[in-house]
């Protein structure tokens, strides 16, 4: 895909806008073993450019997170398993990404299961939020509002088999995922994007995105691409993209000590480049 195709891809940006109009975005992750994770979603969310992103999670993650990211809001329930009903209390949010930190347990997986089912707007499942799909699958039908980002290991959990599987015929595995559950990004070295008979490869990034919490800022930069009405294969498409070209950039100085939140940082510079290519 060209500068010319990603730029068109790009949500408009009138000059009489406000911040709703920039897509409304919500992240239910976090746990008290990473508290961050859904912090980077919602710096990958806002450095993307959506208008607003409300955080859901547990009182100490947001309180934590608060401090670092003021510009998000915040809403806390300590049992997950009323998490639901203060998703649904937030009825005017574009999108959801469910997963960032979640962490692992039953109530994890009722969560994501009953969204999955019941949430009426776009979602996108990262982190342990598709391992609780990987337990509770068999009852769960495609979605073609939805966007999945497996990284080898997770995929090999919802389709059964072994991580060296997936790595054998990364293609054959993102179609499958992609059959059972819509559109599917399968992150790795080329990382590959497939929804119904599409399949593309993005070669953009390198090692320099083989940190921690790469993963959790890409949920959150096609999330925001997801809220401001994207569809979910262009919102993969486009963030995957954008997430590999601030790689490109950052390695320009090395491939080592890169952060999370500087990738976060240079996916706003690419894509204001990507503004600036038509002027």
């Amino acid at each position: 895909m060209n500068v010319e195709d990603l730029r068109k891809l790009l949500p408009l940006r009138p000059e009489d806008m406000h911040k709703g109009f920039r897509g409304r975005l919500l992240i239910a992750g976090g746990s008290s073993k990473y508290p961050g994770a859904p912090a980077l979603s919602a710096l990958g969310a806002l450095r993307t450019g959506a208008g607003v992103v409300t955080l859901l999670s547990i009182q100490k993650v947001c309180e934590a997170c608060a401090a670092r990211l003021p510009e998000v809001i915040y809403c806390f329930e300590d049992d997950k398993f009323r998490w639901q009903d203060a998703a649904f209390a937030q009825n005017n949010i574009d999108a959801v990404v469910i997963g960032p930190g979640l962490d692992r347990s039953v109530a994890a997986e009722i969560f994501t299961s009953r969204m999955w089912k019941e949430w009426p707007r776009k979602i996108l499942v990262d982190g342990d939020g598709l391992n609780a799909l990987a337990v509770v699958k068999e009852e769960l039908k495609p979605r073609l509002d939805s966007v999945l980002t497996p990284h080898e290991g997770e995929a090999a959990r919802l389709l059964e088999v072994t991580p060296d599987e997936i790595r054998a015929n990364r293609a054959a595995a993102v179609k499958a995922l992609s059959e059972k559950w819509g559109c599917v990004v399968l992150k790795g070295h080329k990382t590959l994007i497939a929804s119904g008979d599409k399949l593309i490869e993005i070669n953009h990034g390198g090692p320099e995105l083989a940190v921690p919490g790469s993963g959790d800022v890409l949920s959150g930069c096609i999330g925001a691409f997801l809220a401001n009405g994207l569809e979910a294969f262009d919102a993969a498409v486009l963030g995957v993209t954008v997430h590999g070209m601030a790689g490109d950039i950052l390695s320009r100085e090395g491939v080592d000590g890169v952060l999370a939140s500087e990738i976060a940082d240079t996916i706003r510079k690419v894509i204001n480049g990507l503004r600036r290519s038509n002027s």
